[in-house]
């Protein structure tokens, strides 16, 4: 699976770099609903940034407890990253 990294402080705001990272991300989308239509991935969590820093958090879970660490997980993990590029700015 393809990863975007977010780390660039998207340091090139030029079209072209902002149109491959769309793509990028477009590209992950597409990969992750072909393995949901293909049984392979049957809960996600999926936490998301939006250009103002608004986060939100995703899930497609089966049960309660299950949905809640996972989406715990990815709470935490986008709170480390939001941290970390607030630092390095």
């Amino acid at each position: 699976m393809k990863i975007v990294s977010i780390n660039d402080k998207m340091a090139e705001k030029t079209v072209e770099a902002l149109q491959a990272r769309k793509e990028s991300c477009l590209e992950i989308l597409d990969e992750m609903r072909s393995l949901v239509e293909a049984g392979e991935i049957i809960e996600f969590v999926a936490c998301s940034a939006d250009i103002n820093g608004s986060t939100q958090i995703h899930c497609a879970i089966k049960d309660y407890l299950g949905g809640i660490g996972m989406m715990e997980m990815g709470k935490y993990t986008l709170t480390q990253i939001t941290i970390e590029q607030d630092y390095e700015d």
